[in-house]
């Protein structure tokens, strides 16, 4: 019975959260003849914009902040999992039932698949931020139903609940992010929703450790905890202003000008916002049809030059998750119990459980200042040369940690060690390459009339593949344990890099107009 009362609560939520609704008189298309002259006269500079430079803050503005809340809930939901699964699987008597068992695991994975194909409609008709509104509700109420979870059946609903929000997040806030950002910062905060995915792993298995270590298996709390940041998304995004560039493709041209004029804290725009009017008009023109702004994947499939560039990050996503990255963050504390990491911190911590976590958070950490580092240099280095320069590493660091699994004693001090320090550069290298990339190209590359349906297609190929890998992580290392698992992973880094040197395009320094193309 309290299940029901649940579920009702969940759909009485969701069906009372109304849409803001775009005023009639705003949304009429471009492409007549009287907006494009309109436009033509406003577009009082050619060529692309870039925002005049501005004293810099070490940290995002409030805008990039509010949006990529969603990202460090995302990451917390991903990764307290891990530490959960040590405890609620007894508790729900879950020991003789793997399936489950990875039916929990994945369901947030399965959620983000209808996540990112539900996301592209309304990220079309209704904008970037009510899809962070949504979003930010469903994370709560998952939140919630995940701490209560009387079942694992129930427990997976709530986690797939989380997914949809999470497919949600992964598709619009790289748009938000790249549709606000000055160009020549583009690079810098489009990782930092990478870096709040992280940031949100490592808090989840730093609460898993605690709530592990002073409250035994208490693991309704590690799982709760979420409703925290949720509630603060959800103040953040409803003050949050719409992209400009969605707004100026819809027609809304004084909002629009108003909303870059607040997210820039400045009335001097318009440079940038006569560019931007340009790049609308000729997209307005090149339509013969007339009838809609943004594309179908149909329509996107038909154009040579989009086509090309949607199997690039397609491609790179697949390698993304192929390179092993969610199967090792859902799996890294067993994984290293099965390295024999006990034997590192055995005076400190004698439960191989709370060994196994606290080296996960050691292994997981430098990720933080890697994502710090590669926001520094992904407008400096550009995204093609950090690709081709640190998957080959990352490579190495999985062959090592192979090694370290086929050729030295089970158990040893030497083979937990080697196993930490091996991860720990894998998950270095990973966030200065393949884990922000693919994410800030798919937002990068595309014409903005194809730009949100390549964007939520890119997303649902990562998490299609995000829950292959996952799934079937557990599978395929029964039939032929870790390290020929990690052999393969390897093997798939050393592709991604050659992949990266034969097709990815570089985008540092570029407007969204010219890397748009035709």
């Amino acid at each position: 019975m309290k299940s029901i009362i649940f579920l009702l609560l969940l759909l009485t939520l969701v069906s009372s959260f109304s849409l803001p609704q775009t005023p009639k008189s705003h949304l009429s298309p471009l492409p007549s003849s009287t907006s494009l002259s309109s436009l033509n006269a406003l577009s009082l500079s050619g060529g692309n914009a870039i925002v005049p430079p501005q004293k810099k803050s070490p940290l995002p503005p409030s805008y990039i902040l509010s949006s990529s809340l969603s990202s460090l809930i995302g990451g917390y939901d991903t990764g307290v999992i891990a530490g959960a699964l040590l405890y609620l699987t007894p508790a729900l008597g879950l020991n003789n039932q793997p399936f489950k068992i990875g039916l929990i695991v994945t369901a947030c994975t399965f959620g983000a698949i209808l996540g990112s194909l539900l996301t592209p409609k309304i990220l079309t008709t209704k904008g970037r931020v009510p899809t962070l509104k949504i979003s930010s509700v469903l994370f709560l109420i998952s939140a919630g139903l995940s701490g209560y979870s009387p079942t694992a059946e129930f427990l997976i609903l709530a986690r797939f609940l989380a997914g949809i929000a999470m497919g949600a997040v992964s598709t619009a806030v790289p748009l938000y992010v790249s549709e606000t950002s000055p160009t020549e910062d583009r690079g810098r905060y489009a990782t930092f929703p990478q870096f709040m995915i992280s940031s949100g792993i490592l808090i989840s298995y730093a609460i898993d450790l605690m709530i592990l270590r002073f409250c035994g298996g208490c693991w309704r709390w590690m799982l709760g905890m979420a409703a925290l940041p949720s509630l603060a998304m959800m103040v953040g995004v409803f003050n949050l202003k719409e992209s400009p560039r969605w707004l100026a493709g819809k027609g809304r041209l004084e909002e629009a000008k108003e909303n870059l004029k607040a997210i820039r804290k400045s009335e001097d725009v318009e440079v940038e916002f006569n560019s931007m009017l340009k790049a609308v008009a000729e997209e307005a023109k090149s339509q013969s049809t007339q009838k809609k702004q943004e594309a179908t994947l149909s329509d996107l499939l038909n154009n040579k030059i989009a086509r090309g560039k949607l199997f690039t990050v397609v491609a790179l996503q697949a390698f993304q998750q192929l390179a092993g990255i969610n199967a090792i963050v859902y799996f890294t504390p067993l994984i290293l119990r099965e390295a024999g990491v006990s034997a590192l911190t055995s005076k400190l911590l004698p439960d191989p459980n709370a060994a196994s976590m606290l080296s996960t958070i050691i292994a997981y950490s430098p990720k933080i200042p890697a994502l710090i580092l590669a926001s520094k240099l992904m407008d400096k280095m550009g995204r093609k040369k950090l690709l081709t320069t640190f998957t080959p590493i990352m490579s190495l660091s999985l062959i090592s940690l192979a090694s370290a699994f086929k050729f030295l004693e089970p158990g040893s001090a030497l083979r937990g060690g080697i196993a930490v320090a091996s991860i720990m550069v894998y998950g270095v290298t990973f966030c200065l390459s393949l884990g922000p990339i693919p994410s800030i190209l798919s937002s990068e590359v595309f014409q903005q009339k194809y730009r949100s349906i390549g964007m939520s297609t890119s997303i649902f190929a990562q998490w299609t593949f995000n829950a292959l890998v996952t799934l079937y992580f557990p599978v395929v290392q029964s039939k032929i344990g870790t390290e020929n698992c990690l052999w393969l992973f390897a093997g798939m880094c050393a592709a991604s890099g050659v992949f990266a040197k034969l097709r990815v395009e570089e985008t540092k320094g570029k407007s969204l107009e010219e890397l748009g193309g035709s």
